[in-house]
């Protein structure tokens, strides 16, 4: 078989994250503090304004953007404040195509206009486009020769075996499209689960971006400022801490952006304001809800240890006293509640130094495209009568193309909520695993009793 090409991250600035040193290929110590300083800026506002009395470069992937017609400058928007570039043809050329591609600026901040007493706008020269790079002939080869599914594995970090799998499923289906239908999921597990380190490396490798819930303006467009947001530049949204969803806080951004993220993850037409069609445009843009379920708050409204409720009752259960939930409940193509322990750490892909290995990112981003073209080419399994034949069909595609073999059966269990992946990927080795750390903690006298009851 061919060599995976691998790459190891040895991260010299703690800072970093795995997605930031992969997206640019940051490989030395030195590459890794010099992208340090043009991405922290971003981050927050006093480095900002520091680095702009420094007048340096910084690196950032936008929020949302709007255009200055008096001025002819085009506002990027990021977590610590608004940078301001003249607008030229070129740039627009690529804003207008963010939502397909995977693009990063580069900008040396040069002049500060304040707005307030609190808020500014920095504005200065762009330097410097980053385009993602893809390697289609070496991506093309490998998936001749592995399954797709252990690929996207090896993409992200983890050895492909059957629990890393299925503790992963919920995170990668919605980088797929089927049907000129996006596809959501659903996925609560305990913490240490890596959900947030899986949604942030596939932030690198594709066209997506993480956050929190964001409010009505961030998530599709502010009217009063013209400002286009997240679903008009991402193909998917992973939004974490969806745990806290009953806090007022997220319960009010939820709440005000209900109707407008109904109506846009059922056919993919965003409207900002439903009294207003000039602001609508069409994006399909697909969900994943992550949250943690440590929470005993938590399990107060979805019950997780009632063995009589399947998922979709327990997402409706925590959402029933926030909003209508039965609308929200039915777009889901796939959710899950687990509560087994499963730390993601012991399946990462180490290598002899205990460096985590990843594919190469050219390759990785390669092959997530070549298979979301594939699963947009697949047939559809049956003649859809209901929401959920609609997801059978959707998660039926995807699953045939990653190469994971699940029979129909067990594809409408796990639509209809009755079963998760974690239950029907079963992985011998790590069965094995629990049941001796089990039998290692019992003490002797349990052991003993044990014993006799079987008549040793």
């Amino acid at each position: 078989m061919a060599e995976l090409p691998f790459v190891a991250i040895r991260r010299s600035v703690e800072e970093l994250t795995d997605e930031q040193i992969i997206t640019f290929e940051a490989w030395t110590k030195e590459a890794q503090e010099s992208l340090h300083k043009k991405i922290l800026p971003t981050k927050d506002s006093l480095v900002l304004e520091h680095a702009y009395r420094k007048q340096r470069n910084i690196l950032f992937k936008p929020e949302s953007v709007r255009i200055s017609h008096k001025y002819n400058y085009l506002y990027f928007y990021i977590p610590s404040g608004q940078i301001g570039v003249p607008l030229t043809d070129e740039l627009l050329d690529y804003i207008i195509e963010l939502k397909s591609t995977n693009v990063y600026f580069e900008v040396k901040l040069t002049k500060k206009i304040p707005i307030s007493n609190t808020k500014a706008i920095y504005t200065g020269e762009l330097v410097a486009l980053y385009e993602a790079d893809y390697d289609f002939d070496t991506a093309k080869e490998l998936l001749k020769e592995y399954r797709p599914i252990d690929l996207l594995m090896y993409a992200i970090g983890y050895v492909p075996t059957a629990q890393a799998i299925a503790t992963r499923l919920a995170l990668i289906i919605p980088l797929f499209k089927f049907n000129d239908k996006a596809i959501h999921t659903v996925t609560f597990t305990p913490s240490r689960m890596g959900k947030s380190r899986t949604a942030h490396i596939l932030k690198g490798l594709a066209s997506c971006y993480v956050t929190p819930m964001p409010t009505p303006a961030r998530l599709v467009y502010d009217g009063a400022r013209g400002k286009y947001g997240l679903t008009y530049f991402y193909s998917t949204l992973y939004i974490d801490e969806f745990d806290k969803i009953q806090s007022t806080k997220r319960k009010d951004a939820f709440k005000e952006a209900y109707e407008i993220l109904l109506t846009g993850m059922s056919d993919g037409v965003w409207v900002r304001e439903v009294s207003s069609k000039a602001e609508d445009f069409h994006n399909l843009v697909s969900f994943c809800f992550m949250g943690n379920i440590d929470d005993k708050k938590l399990n107060d409204y979805i019950g997780i240890n009632k063995l009589n409720k399947n998922s979709r009752e327990m997402l409706y259960d925590l959402l029933k006293d926030v909003v209508v939930a039965e609308p929200f409940v039915k777009r889901i193509c796939y959710a899950e509640f687990i509560d087994t322990e499963v730390e993601a750490y012991r399946f990462l892909n180490y290598n002899e130094n205990n460096q985590v290995m990843y594919l190469h990112p050219k390759v990785s981003r390669a092959i997530i495209k070549l298979l979301q073209d594939k699963v947009i080419e697949q047939p559809i399994s049956k003649r859809p009568k209901s929401e959920l034949d609609e997801h059978f069909n959707e998660l039926k595609a995807v699953l045939t193309v990653l190469g994971v073999e699940l029979d129909d059966d067990t594809i409408e269990k796990l639509v209809n909520g009755s079963t998760t992946f974690l239950d029907v990927l079963q992985d011998e080795h790590g069965k094995e695993n629990v049941d001796k750390q089990k039998y290692e903690e019992l003490d002797e006298m349990t052991l003993k009793e044990m014993l006799d009851s079987v008549g040793w």
